[in-house]
């Protein structure tokens, strides 16, 4: 069966302006040569550090049906082609008409952690119901909101869009792309503070997503989080009456009575809109419950089956870098197997908020016979001149939930290392890469071992050499 066209030669010039090579049609997007799939509209973006014009053969060769470029003397002979004179702001037009002809109901999500899990969370639920697009992987920036907006399929009946940010201003204009009948923040903390004054400008910069929220849609909010005035208050001076709460609070729209949190997931009991619930969430941890709350209040405000939601939560899993588990076997040097491990791969960003959730996951893990709870912590980025104090400060945490011993990746965490005693701490280095070999030989049999760390600290290379063999084979993956 073909592919679905998403643009043609004639509906993308319509939308961007420039000249067109040919008559084409393509089923999809990409601005990567090498994730390019056969059907694909290669956009060639220019950055600092690059320049896509550079890969557009390799994209044809990947078997793009045509290419949208600045500079035509890099197409091959004939090639299919739609000739701009900027490819950044042609994307950004081919996502503006792509959310004009769209007839789906959007959700908008922002917060300070949370948001890619929420967002994956609600592609599945709402996917189960009728057909749904959302951003991929973390696509919530200048390029990657258009580029999810571009890819939006005209017959979807739902979409879900990631907005993120680390400066003031920058939600704004994503979000008036957007359009959504539905915004969410899912919390406000201390995230990117080496860009704001206080949590205070931050909570400011993530009310912006109401900006392109219609007066009668629904702004959701977390009513646990002490921002939750100063959001709704500014949600009211545009225009938006329909304010939606989650949380434990009394008052929460969308509220939590009780959870049982287990290994594989969560017990949930919950006021959803006016209905008692009970449901079970498929992400171990507290943050996950708070989640599930804000999802549920999605999908109930943008018109879906909240109860069949409510039940295919329980087929949810963490997203890869998000809390993603993997059983993993260890190996002898004959290739025998001497034990397993649980790996908790939490790699892909960190904070103060989302590092607490992730120990506190750690800590409800139950080891096997003999085995240690684990912490490889990488250093937490962006976190301004209070940095040295919260990386100081984990140590509290980490010895009250009673984690058994603690690796430290990066030079903000050698200040944590200082904090620990000597039997926790079992070793600090610079780089992610020099920790792996160390690590690996300290892993045995029950062990169950967290990985956390913001992006630039690499900790996920770890994660990688675990999963990879250098440490055992995964014979089960949840």
């Amino acid at each position: 069966m073909s592919e679905a066209v998403l643009w043609t030669a004639e509906d993308a010039v319509s939308a961007t302006g420039g000249s067109v090579a040919g008559d084409w049609q393509v089923s999809g997007i990409s601005i990567d040569s090498r994730k390019t799939r056969p059907g694909d509209l290669f956009i060639a973006l220019k950055g600092p550090n690059f320049d896509g014009h550079e890969f557009v053969a390799k994209a044809f060769e990947a078997g793009c049906r045509a290419a949208l470029v600045s500079d035509a003397s890099v197409l091959p002979k004939d090639a299919p082609a739609l000739i701009v004179d900027d490819t950044l702001d042609a994307m950004v037009r081919l996502g503006m008409a792509g959310r004009a002809r769209s007839k789906a109901k959007i959700i908008a999500i922002t917060g300070s952690v949370g948001k890619t899990g929420t967002k994956e969370a609600l592609k599945y639920v709402l996917g189960e119901q009728a057909k749904t697009h959302a951003s991929p992987a973390s696509f919530n920036n200048h390029w990657g909101v258009p580029l999810s907006l571009a890819t939006l399929p005209v017959d979807a009946q739902y979409g879900v869009f990631e907005i993120g940010m680390n400066h003031p201003g920058e939600i704004s204009p994503l979000v008036q792309m957007v359009k959504p009948e539905v915004a969410l923040i899912t919390t406000v903390v201390g995230a990117h503070t080496e860009f704001f004054k206080d949590e205070a400008e931050i909570a400011k910069a993530k009310s912006e997503i109401f900006d392109g929220l219609n007066t009668d849609g629904a702004a959701i909010l977390n009513r646990d989080n002490i921002h939750y005035f100063a959001l709704a208050r500014r949600a009211k001076e545009l225009g938006i009456t329909n304010i939606k709460s989650f949380g434990t609070d009394a008052t929460a729209t969308y509220r939590l009575f009780e959870a049982n949190i287990v290994t594989g997931g969560s017990a949930v009991r919950a006021r959803i809109g006016g209905r008692d619930l009970e449901y079970f969430m498929g992400c171990p941890g507290e943050h996950w419950v708070i989640n599930s709350l804000a999802i549920l209040a999605c999908v109930d405000q943008i018109g879906a089956d909240v109860v069949r939601a409510a039940q295919d939560l329980a087929d949810v899993t963490p997203p890869a870098g998000r809390g993603a588990r993997h059983a993993l076997a260890i190996k002898a040097a004959d290739g025998s197997e001497k034990g397993h491990y649980l790996l908790i791969d939490d790699a892909y960003n960190a904070n103060p908020t989302s590092m607490m959730a992730g120990l506190k996951l750690l800590a409800n893990e139950k080891p096997g016979e003999n085995g240690r709870r684990i912490a490889i912590l990488g250093d937490m980025r962006e976190l301004g001149e209070d940095a040295e104090k919260m990386h100081r400060d984990l140590a509290h945490p980490l010895e009250h939930l009673g984690i058994d011993a603690v690796f430290t990746v990066g030079p903000m965490m050698a200040l944590l290392a200082e904090e620990l005693p000597k039997e926790r701490h079992l070793g600090h280095f610079d780089r992610a890469e020099d920790a792996i070999t160390p690590i690996l030989a300290s892993i045995c049999d029950g062990d169950v071992v967290l990985v956390k760390g913001s992006l630039g600290i690499y900790v996920s290379k770890i994660v990688s050499a675990l999963k990879s063999g250098q440490a055992g084979t995964a014979p089960a993956s949840n």
